[in-house]
């Protein structure tokens, strides 16, 4: 894992040679961590950032950090991506990134690093989404998702979110997980309410698949 990291690092600073950059980072409180419907957090609130590089050819870097909990030993995961963006048409784009995920607090023996590809077609408010890892969490073993996300406008002003996932593979049960919610932007905030659930067959430890709401305020400068 780490000569992929290494690979990626090499491929971040290549990526840097194009011409123009723009220069974003964010913050984000949020009530609950949720990865694909499963609380990162043990259902406790995190903090989390981001630094991204847009570049005009449409490539991009960034890296994102965040608290967790998993009753363990890890304490933070900080991951980093690159990644491609470019228009079809009009109403057409893809996303195509490759992403590394990294728990810090764990010994070298659990080392959960992996390495995850994701690919993403948007078409006007309508995302789809696919993403593969040929091992997950460091276990030897394949994992999938697809997911599917819309966006539509109730106002100028608020936009009803809706998605749906599924995850599936050697590594994990196979469940769907689905959100509903609501977003709006005022002055340089962010902030989005959303209700969680799924159809995880049997409770996860402590409950952490629990239906649930999930607030995140988030600014970007």
């Amino acid at each position: 894992m780490k000569k992929i990291l290494t690979g990626l690092v090499a491929a971040m600073a290549l990526t840097t040679t194009v011409q123009a950059a723009e220069f974003s980072a964010t913050i984000t409180a949020t009530s609950d961590y949720r990865f694909r419907g499963i609380s990162q957090t043990m259902s406790d609130p995190a903090l989390q950032g981001s630094i991204d590089v847009a570049f005009e050819n449409g490539a991009y870097i960034g890296a994102w950090a965040t608290n967790v909990d998993f009753d363990d030993d890890a304490d933070s995961e900080i991951d980093y991506y690159a990644g491609y963006y470019n228009d079809i048409n009009d109403d057409m784009a893809y996303d195509i990134m490759l992403a590394y995920y990294t728990y810090q607090g764990y010994s070298s023996a659990d080392d959960s690093d992996y390495l995850e590809l994701m690919g993403s077609l948007y078409y006007g408010d309508i995302t789809l989404g696919y993403a593969y890892a040929n091992d997950y969490i460091n276990s030897g073993d394949d994992y999938s998702y697809i997911s599917a996300d819309y966006s539509y406008g109730l106002s100028e002003e608020v936009s009803l979110d809706l998605h749906a996932g599924h995850s599936f593979g050697d590594a994990a049960d196979s469940y769907e997980d689905y959100s509903v919610g609501l977003s709006t932007s005022f002055e340089m905030l962010d902030v989005s309410v959303a209700y969680l659930f799924n159809d995880i067959d049997g409770p996860t430890t402590d409950n952490l698949d629990d239906n649930t709401v999930v607030l995140s305020i988030s600014t970007t400068f």
